[in-house]
């Protein structure tokens, strides 16, 4: 059995000036259009994980709401297979204007709408998790 790898992040949310429903994403090192997550420090909770990662990431402050997923994954890092655990949270924020941590890899941070989310995320298990989110936020 592999060594377990735990992070976290949310699909957080904010309404524009017009009222539309945004939701926030990032490109990640890869350029690939992601939520915003990361790694859990020794003692941190999922939740103070997500809160964290997200403002480190995109210097947007969230709330967080609910749990949404743990989606589970493989990844190969320093020459070997290890599984990740990534805990997202539905999470609300002010709509500010997100700064990209360029240190942390994070080439952009912006607010997208809904339906552009779905569009143009990288990753399937992700685009998941935003379209269980959209099943609260747009019932």
């Amino acid at each position: 059995m592999s060594e377990l790898i735990r992070a976290a992040g949310g699909v957080v949310y904010s309404f524009d000036p017009q009222s539309s429903l945004r939701i926030l994403l990032i490109s990640d090192r890869y350029g690939a259009r992601t939520l915003p997550k990361g790694h859990l420090e020794p003692g941190e909770s999922d939740e103070q994980a997500a809160v964290r990662e997200i403002a480190e990431e995109t210097g947007v402050v969230c709330t967080l709401e609910r749990l949404l997923a743990r989606v589970r994954y493989p990844i190969f890092k320093k020459g070997v297979w290890r599984d990740k655990q990534v805990a997202y949270f539905l999470a609300q924020a002010p709509y500010t204007t997100p700064t990209p941590a360029a240190d942390e890899g994070i080439t952009a941070a912006e607010w997208a709408l809904p339906d552009e989310v779905l569009y143009s995320l990288a990753y399937a298990q992700v685009r998941e998790v935003v379209r269980q989110a959209l099943g609260i936020l747009r019932p």
